[in-house]
């Protein structure tokens, strides 16, 4: 099911935040819808964000980070339109060739990678599809699979190797 609306930018104190409509976000919890894809956009800018549906005080949004705000140009209390619908993909996180193609030669990574909990599977995939430039990709991706096979399975922690 595909939901669009418009709504204005929030903060938490912490992270910028999306808010969701009430009836928008009912829907999605009786869809038993835990993640998304979202396209957002204001004026001629548009951006595609990957998220969770989260629960905060009695209100449901999507955290929104200064650098996707900056990307999309907009701020707190601006209001932007927003077409989102569940993520389905098998890691609810956009999958790049680089680190695909690394899963794909290497085995052992590929099954290591396979037992991770989905959380970090997605931190490893984001790390790699945030990467400037498709070298640098391939060369992340080459390193992340180095930690995991030498027991590092903590993307925050991993060390440069290669």
């Amino acid at each position: 099911m595909v939901f669009e609306f418009n709504t204005s930018i929030g903060h938490n104190g912490f992270m910028g935040l999306i808010a969701i409509p009430d009836d928008v976000a009912m829907q999605a919890v009786q869809d038993r819808v835990k993640r998304v894809v979202a396209n957002l956009s204001h004026k001629e800018k548009e951006i595609t964000l990957y998220a969770a549906i989260s629960k905060r005080h009695g209100s449901y949004s999507m955290m929104f980070s200064k650098a996707n705000q900056k990307k999309l140009e907009v701020q707190q209390g601006d209001t932007i339109q927003v077409r989102m619908q569940e993520d389905t993909s098998k890691y609810q996180a956009p999958m790049t060739e680089e680190l695909e193609a690394v899963l794909l030669s290497d085995y052992e990574a590929y099954e290591i990678f396979e037992n991770l909990l989905p959380g970090k599977q997605r931190n490893i995939i984001f790390m790699i599809y945030n990467a400037k430039g498709s070298q640098k990709k391939v060369d992340l991706a080459l390193n992340a699979m180095e930690n995991l096979k030498i027991g590092n399975h903590n993307p925050m922690k991993f060390e440069k190797l290669l």
